[in-house]
């Protein structure tokens, strides 16, 4: 399993699209032919090459592993509550302390945050431990002296993981775009086929 460190680099490394990468997500539009399913379209001569399509394949595949945390289930159900049993030690909590009362509190955690990795929830705790908490969450007064509630810590985490995610949808938009003197023609795309009622359906496409 990573370290903590490698782990950080990594994160740090696929944080943000490489400057070529974004400035095309950043130009696709949108055509939209009657009956038929919105089409991404690239600019002439910014549609990607078969390299570059195999290394956004790639990127994606990679971002997507940071998303699920790269663990399997039960190693990420260990590690959560590794994470979630330090930061109720470390920090007091308000009501009973009693051995249920703790066991209730920590499965109330576990359920709000079982689908978040957990280096996310690893670097929310650290933010909320810092009181480095970011304004735009909108939580209003916030007391450090306490462990934060299940819902204020997974929107912590859920800031840690925006980036990476926002970063997903660029790059299945990415794959989805094509040149835009195709998505102008209106003939309808090979992928594209009538379902059973009529409609023009998207096979084998993921829409946005």
């Amino acid at each position: 399993m990573a370290t903590e460190l490698e782990i950080r680099a990594h994160l740090d490394t696929m944080r943000f699209l490489p400057s070529r990468l974004e400035k095309r997500a950043n130009s696709i539009g949108t055509t939209r032919w009657p009956g038929q399913p919105l089409r991404l379209d690239l600019p002439p001569g910014m549609e990607l090459t078969p390299e570059e399509r195999a290394e956004v394949e790639e990127r994606l595949k990679q971002i997507e592993m940071i998303i699920s945390g790269k663990l399997t289930v039960n190693e990420s159900a260990k590690a959560r509550l590794s994470l979630l049993t330090k930061m109720l030690l470390a920090f007091p909590a308000a009501g009973s302390a009693s051995e249920a009362a703790a066991q209730a509190r920590s499965d109330v955690y576990d359920d709000a945050l079982s689908d978040v990795p957990p280096w996310a929830i690893n670097n929310a705790i650290k933010r909320w431990s810092r009181g480095e908490v970011p304004s735009d969450l909108a939580l209003g007064p916030v007391n450090y002296t306490f462990a934060p509630s299940p819902a204020v810590l997974r929107k912590i985490a859920k800031y840690e993981l925006a980036p990476f995610q926002e970063q997903a949808v660029k790059l299945r938009r990415l794959l989805k775009a094509i040149p835009l003197e195709r998505a102008m023609d209106p003939t309808p795309i090979p992928q594209e086929a009538k379902s059973e009622v009529g409609k023009v359906v998207s096979i084998g496409m993921r829409r946005m």
